[in-house]
């Protein structure tokens, strides 16, 4: 152990950690979910102490040596080196301003080594590392610019492959018959390409509801510092952060209009994580659709064949589970719980600051990795490889009674009941009981009770 200083006196560190007495402090205090805060979040805050100290140096308010190392220190974290160096519990201070100085203190360190040992330059954390900048202001600004990276470079990829998935099927099946089911009981026919289609559509409505939110993430309260006045923080160094931050991510950030409402609130990554929400429900239908349609194979629906990708029972020989779309619904379960969690932390946004930002953080993160992941496995070990059981979906929907339907404008509703009821009752087709209670001639019944026409398929 080594012994460092800060405002509070005299705390014990670790020898080798390149962080300082603040992080050590932090440690000691929260001890309590063994959750770090999330890698991306890190490495933008560092992104943005980089551009600081450029911005800084540029404008003379930094040594130009002493800028550089800042610079050349926090590039390091932010191309993903020293993970370890960031060990801070996420349920800490509000602000995270725990994380904040986490990352300060790492990068002080850093470029003091780079200044070497002459003892010419010294590099303080608050003062230089920090400088122009509040934990209030930069941890949401960073949490904003990690949220749109993971959903650029994560969830996007993620859901481009479930939807091409799904848009195959769809195109594949587009004249496969099936029996609609409406309140899970039999209802018109339709057609397995409707389906997968209309699953690809809710998604991308959903994803493209997603995407029209996040818009608001890229308005960051940099240079707000710790209320919105922007107290301590240089003229012109804000506009130059923003440029290097939109260089380095290829993200269109720009300044908060009014960053108060960005530091006090956090209304736009609490929308984020109602949106996300919204994937994962998408998710969660079609998981517990192909649960459904895939069950049996003699006692249930019968008419998917999803992969067999494990044995599914340690008692029956030879059962198959849908495992891998009971997997996709948990997540979505857990997806759905998270995003309860940022929206309950709006009670803690209180007076000048919101104070739930860590938490917001780690469940964005979370709820992206998760439903990335979900996506891809559904995609991957599901979807692909999925067969239809064509011959018995027509069937199904061939012997049902909600074939009648089909009859009512020619003979009226009620006539029409009749022969489902007796179509019912005799356990045969609504053409076999029509054509015994002699409702229509055989030819008319032909026509109106054509399946393929029933479901909508186009003739080629």
């Amino acid at each position: 152990m080594r012994i460092e200083r800060d405002t509070m006196g005299e705390v014990a560190v670790p020898a080798e950690a390149l962080y300082g007495a603040q992080t050590a402090r932090a440690v000691a205090n929260f001890q309590i979910s063994g959750w770090r805060m999330p890698a991306r979040v890190v490495r933008a805050l560092a992104l943005i102490k980089r551009g600081f100290a450029e911005a800084h140096g540029a404008v003379g308010a930094l040594p130009e040596p002493v800028a550089a190392a800042i610079a050349a220190a926090a590039d390091r974290i932010w191309r993903g080196e020293l993970a370890d160096q960031f060990p801070v519990d996420v349920f800490q201070t509000g602000s995270g301003t725990s994380t904040n100085m986490n990352v300060n203190e790492v990068v002080a360190h850093l470029a003091e080594r780079l200044l070497g040992d002459s003892g010419q330059w010294r590099v303080h954390p608050n003062d230089d590392v920090n400088r122009g900048q509040s934990s209030n202001d930069v941890v949401p600004s960073a949490v904003r610019i990690a949220t749109l990276l993971g959903l650029r470079q994560e969830l996007a990829g993620a859901m481009g492959a479930l939807a091409a998935e799904l848009a195959r099927l769809a195109e594949e099946h587009r004249t496969t018959v099936t029996l609609g089911r409406t309140h899970l009981m039999d209802a018109v026919p339709t057609t397995y390409g409707r389906i997968f289609a209309g699953w690809a559509t809710r998604l991308a409505e959903t994803l493209g509801a997603l995407e029209r939110v996040a818009e608001r993430l890229h308005e960051l309260p940099l240079g707000g510092t710790a209320v919105g006045s922007g107290v301590g923080c240089e003229p012109g160094v804000v506009e130059r952060v923003i440029r290097h931050l939109v260089q380095a991510t290829g993200l269109p950030l720009v300044v908060h209009g009014h960053p108060v409402a960005a530091i006090a609130g956090q209304e736009a990554l609490v929308a984020t994580a109602d949106a996300l929400a919204g994937v994962g429900r998408v998710l969660f239908s079609l998981a517990n659709d192909l649960r459904l349609r895939g069950s049996g194979p003699f006692g249930g629906l019968g008419e998917l064949q999803l992969p067999a990708v494990q044995p599914g029972s340690s008692l029956m020989p030879g059962k198959v589970n849908p495992v891998i779309p009971e997997a996709v619904a948990q997540v979505a379960l857990e997806v759905e719980g998270l995003a309860a969690a940022c929206r309950g932390s709006a009670a803690l946004q209180q007076l000048d600051l919101s104070h739930a930002t860590p938490l917001l953080a780690w469940n964005l993160d979370t709820m992206m990795r998760l439903l990335s992941a979900s996506a891809v496995a559904l995609a991957g070990r599901c979807l692909h490889g999925l067969q239809v059981d064509a011959e018995r979906a027509r069937e199904l929907a061939a012997q049902s009674p909600a074939l009648a339907t089909a009859l009512a404008r020619r003979i009226g509703y009620e006539e029409a009941a009749r022969v489902a009821r007796a179509a019912q009752a005799a356990r045969e087709s609504v053409a076999t009981a029509a054509r015994r209670l002699g409702v229509l001639p055989p030819e008319e019944l032909d026509r109106l009770l054509d399946l393929d026409a029933l479901a909508g398929v186009e003739r080629e």
